[in-house]
């Protein structure tokens, strides 16, 4: 099978019919191909297709797996050599959106994953912070299909054969960075993550089922910031990736506690994250600063 779309889930209904309505209203997709819903521990009710030739299955986890584990899931279940993902919450832009993805990915053969942008449902205008790349102006201004860092789970495409190669998202991270880290695998295996300024999606950024907010998310994203440099960059990368976001989260929680809760953690996980270790090369490490990757931090 062509085409698997997977949608992790969890205690969205109505968000999630309008992203499954987005895909039903997609042109010019294969004639056959399957939707993957893994309902994360919640209790999701959806009307099924009614159009025979899509494969629609919906799975439910014994217990919340988190947005890693939730995806790893809907990966292990999946036919198809392209699987796209879009959040639960999430429309797609253009009825094209989907046979643009395709088209990206049969004209660039060593394209691993395909990225986007995501636009506010009420202004239409781009979501800034959502943008796959550090510098937010530059890709504002990019008009044609270009290489980019790393991708956001909101909306991406994926080759099945390179999640063979590197493995898939690390469900430890549960959620935050885990996009990062798995992006960083895919260019370390030789492969690129193409931005097409044309693909986007509604974004709706619900906070249902989110068990991650405030100072919490601040200790989370520190947290898996850090796990990332440990696990994938070469040094100094580690160090200066913990020194910068422990201060930004001291800057933005005035609470040393949530610092010292970070530490702690990767003191306890320091074996685990030894035996993770598998920094990119060096030759990994310049494609992504010609590219305009940030690896400080």
């Amino acid at each position: 099978m062509k085409l698997s779309f997977i949608i992790v889930t969890y205690k969205r209904g109505d968000f999630l019919q309008k992203c499954l309505d987005s895909i039903y209203q997609q042109e010019n997709l294969p004639h056959h191909y399957e939707i993957v819903i893994v309902d994360n521990g919640g209790d999701a009710a959806i009307i099924p297709p009614s159009d025979s030739s899509i494969q629609f299955r919906l799975e439910r986890t014994p217990s919340n797996l988190g947005a890693a584990g939730g995806r790893n899931y809907g990966i292990a279940l999946a036919t198809g050599e392209i699987l796209i993902f879009i959040d639960d919450d999430a429309v797609w832009h253009r009825a094209d959106d989907v046979s643009r993805i395709l088209s990206l990915m049969d004209a660039y053969p060593k394209c691993g994953a395909v990225a986007m942008h995501s636009l506010d449902p009420t202004t239409h205008q781009p979501i800034m912070t959502e943008f796959p790349h550090p510098d937010k102006q530059y890709l504002l201004g990019v008009t044609a299909p270009t290489e980019v860092p790393y991708f956001y789970a909101y909306g991406n495409a994926l080759r099945a054969d390179v999640l063979k190669i590197t493995g898939g998202y690390p469900e430890r991270f549960s959620i935050y960075a885990e996009e990062l880290d798995l992006s960083l695998r895919i260019i370390e295996a030789g492969y690129r993550i193409i931005y097409d300024p044309q693909l986007a999606v509604y974004h709706h950024r619900s906070n249902l089922g989110r068990p991650v907010q405030g100072d919490h998310f601040w200790r989370v994203n520190t947290l898996n910031k850090a796990r990332v440099a440990w696990r994938l960059l070469p040094m100094p990368y580690p160090l200066t990736t913990m020194a910068a976001w422990s201060l930004r989260t001291l800057y933005k929680t005035k609470k040393p506690g949530i610092v010292w809760s970070v530490w702690r953690k990767l003191w306890n996980e320091r074996q685990l994250l030894r035996q993770e270790r598998k920094p990119i090369r060096r030759e990994t490490v310049r494609y992504l600063k010609s590219i305009g990757a940030r690896l400080l931090y």
